[in-house]
């Protein structure tokens, strides 16, 4: 799995490269900038090459609060060790079982333990079109966050820097203005809407992590045989797969806290908001001007 992994972020990662080159609104100099910051990015995949050496922590059996405390001991002289000492930038924050991924500006990296490498998000079973429109699109995602509203204010060193020209910058915040608007519209109950401030990076992620995605599994597919799969095309299996990420039912006064709290958009604007503004979701499943997951050109952000 971790192989396989590789190769689809080393994919995105090469899509996500040809999109900035590919930018019309983004001068040179920015775009400069922009590949210098994706090529310096660390990716950790599965799990660390480097594992921490736990012989020196003392475990007694049915000693709870003693075992306890000596775990913290040992954290905490692990912590003051690494005082005065250049950071290591291969140690990984997050344990591998965790179902999770996170892009880190401070450090520049890109991270996806082995947990989130199984259903929905990754399946050793599954074709190209259901992997890079699932787990394809969540890399896409962290990958993009180093160029969102807040990960593009550091540099590729993780320092807190300005690198965009103020041209650029105006007309990245003039679209991403659009994609908060866009959000603003979304109802979720009777009259609360989705924030569309509150979310708004996670949101540019989810457009470019989807856009790159989509760019990188048409690569792998190349001019080979577009077989359908239960009657799908590959094309429309990705998109698929990225609504069965999402699939979730709340509950009203869940949703209801969610709205108030989270950064991410609730799950059903997850795919559709994106969605309505891919013409290649257009194409895939025959929309037409007007239908309900076309959002006019005029109204639809341009950022990647």
């Amino acid at each position: 799995a971790k192989a396989r992994a590789v190769k689809i972020v080393d994919n995105l990662v090469d899509a996500l490269h040809d999109r900035i080159e590919q930018l019309t609104w983004m001068s040179d100099t920015t775009k400069q900038q922009a590949l210098a910051k994706l090529a310096a990015y660390t990716k950790k995949i599965g799990y660390p090459d480097k594992w921490i050496d736990y012989s020196a922590l003392e475990v007694t059996p049915g000693a709870y609060l003693a075992n306890v405390r000596a775990g913290d001991r040992f954290s905490a002289a692990r912590d003051w060790a690494k005082i005065g000492k250049p950071v290591d930038r291969t140690e990984w924050g997050m344990t591998p079982p965790t179902v999770n991924a996170y892009y880190n500006p401070l450090m520049n990296e890109i991270v996806f333990p082995a947990g989130i490498l199984q259903p929905p998000f990754y399946d050793p079973n599954a074709d190209d079109a259901v992997n890079y429109g699932a787990m394809g699109a969540v890399i896409g995602h962290e990958m993009t966050h180093g160029f969102d509203d807040q990960g593009r204010q550091y540099d590729k060193n993780g320092n807190l820097k300005d690198w965009w020209t103020t041209e650029d910058a105006v007309k990245y915040n003039a679209q991403a203005a659009k994609v908060v608007q866009q959000f603003d519209g979304y109802t979720v109950l009777d009259s609360l809407h989705v924030n569309g401030r509150l979310t708004l990076g996670e949101n540019i992620a989810d457009f470019g992590g989807l856009t790159v995605a989509y760019a990188a599994m048409e690569k792998a597919l190349g001019n080979g045989p577009r077989t359908k799969i239960d009657g799908f095309t590959p094309e429309q299996r990705f998109f698929l797969a990225w609504a069965q990420v999402w699939r979730e039912l709340d509950r009203p006064q869940y949703a209801r806290m969610l709205v108030n709290v989270d950064v991410h958009a609730p799950a059903k604007w997850r795919v559709n908001g994106p969605l309505s503004n891919m013409p290649e979701f257009r194409a895939a499943w025959g929309c037409k001007d007007g239908d309900p997951m076309v959002r006019p050109d005029s109204l639809r952000p341009k950022i990647w």
